[in-house]
C-alpha cells in the first residue's frame, strides 16, 4: 500500500488577493484620508493596508502570525501615480511585524487609480540554507523507516514541493529534531485525516526556525501529539512530538522539509542531506530504509 505524499497545502502560505481603488478625486475635494485593509481570506493573518490621501497613498503590511516570518509580494497597476519612497519588495515580515512598505504620489493633479494584488508565503525569501549542515534522521536511533515518497514524488514532491520527503511510520512513531532552533509553529488539535483536498487544514505539525533562516516543517502529527511548545529552542535530537496520520494523508507517515521564503508560489522546499548510519544521503529514494545515527 503506498503511503501519502502530500503535506497541508497553502497553510497561511501562498495566497492571492486583489484591490481596486478610484479615489484621487473624492479625497481632493473633501480633505479626507481613507484606510482600506486586505487580509488573507482563509486564515486572516497577513493583511495589506492602503492609506490615501489627496495626493498621496502609503501601503503598510501585518504579519499576524506569532512567530514565522513570511515573504509578501505586492504587484501593482497605477493610473496617474508613482513610487515616491520604498521599494518594489518582496517584503518580509517577521511575526506580528507591522511596516510602512512604499508610498504613491499623484503625478498630476486629477483623479489617480490603483490596483494591487498580493501573495505571500512563510519563511523569508533571503534565507541562505547553511549546505553544509548534515541533518539527523527526524527518529530514533535503532529504528529503520521506509521512505514513502522521496525528493521529485510522482504524487506531490513536484515543483516547489520536489525537495520533500516521507518517513512511512505508524502513528505514535517519537519525532526528532533534524537540526536545532526556535518553535515557531504549533498545530495539535486535529484528529482526522484522508486523501482528499478537503482534509488540508486537519494536518498537525511542528515548524522549527534554523539560524539561516531556513524552517524545517514536521507534518501529519497525531493529535495533541506535539512536546514542544510556541518559541521554545530546541536542540538536535530533541523529541518534538509523535507522528499521525492527520490532515491530507493516505496513511500514517512523517512529511518532513526545509523551506524558504518565495515569491509567487508556496514555500519553496530546499534540498538537503541527512547523515545516516551509512553515512550522507541526499534525496533517498522512494523504498530506501534508512537507519538514524546522531
Amino acid at each position: 500500500i503506498k503511503v501519502a505524499k502530500a503535506h497541508l497545502e497553502n497553510w497561511g502560505g501562498f495566497m492571492r488577493f486583489t484591490c481596486v481603488v478610484l479615489l484621487g478625486l473624492i479625497l481632493a475635494l473633501t480633505s479626507a484620508v481613507r484606510a482600506k485593509t486586505t487580509c488573507d481570506e482563509k486564515h486572516g493573518k497577513v493583511c495589506v493596508e492602503a492609506v490615501a490621501t489627496s495626493d498621496t497613498v502609503t501601503f503598510y503590511a501585518e504579519n499576524r502570525f506569532d512567530l514565522v516570518p513570511v515573504t509578501l509580494n505586492i504587484d501593482l497597476t497605477l493610473r496617474n501615480l508613482q513610487l515616491q519612497s520604498g521599494d518594489n519588495g518582496p517584503f518580509v515580515l517577521e511575526g506580528k511585524d507591522r511596516i510602512a512598505l512604499f508610498t504613491l504620489r499623484s503625478i498630476q493633479p486629477t483623479a489617480w487609480r490603483y490596483r494591487y494584488e498580493f501573495t505571500f508565503s512563510r519563511g523569508d525569501v533571503t534565507a541562505q540554507h547553511d549546505n553544509g549542515y548534515r541533518y539527523r534522521l527526524p527518529f530514533e536511533e535503532g529504528r529503520a523507516v521506509a521512505i514513502g515518497q522521496g525528493c521529485n514524488g510522482r504524487f506531490s514532491h513536484i515543483g516547489y514541493q520536489r525537495y520533500a520527503v516521507d518517513f512511512v511510520m505508524p502513528i505514535g512513531t517519537p519525532i526528532l529534531a533534524a537540526r536545532e532552533g526556535r518553535v515557531v509553529a504549533v498545530k495539535e488539535d486535529a484528529n482526522r485525516g484522508g486523501p482528499s483536498r478537503a482534509f488540508e487544514d486537519d494536518g498537525n505539525y511542528v515548524m522549527v526556525l534554523h539560524n539561516d533562516r531556513t524552517i524545517a516543517q514536521y507534518f501529519h502529527l497525531t493529535q495533541n501529539g506535539a512536546e514542544v511548545r510556541l518559541g521554545q529552542t530546541v536542540q538536535r535530537g530533541q523529541l518534538l512530538g509523535y507522528s499521525g496520520n492527520t490532515g491530507r494523508s493516505t496513511g500514517p507517515h512523517l512529511h518532513f522539509d526545509v523551506v524558504k521564503g518565495a515569491v509567487g508560489i508556496e514555500s519553496e522546499t530546499l534540498p538537503i542531506t541527512f547523515q545516516s548510519a551509512n553515512g550522507p544521503i541526499s534525496c533517498p529514494a522512494e523504498g530506501t530504509r534508512l537507519n538514524a545515527s546522531r
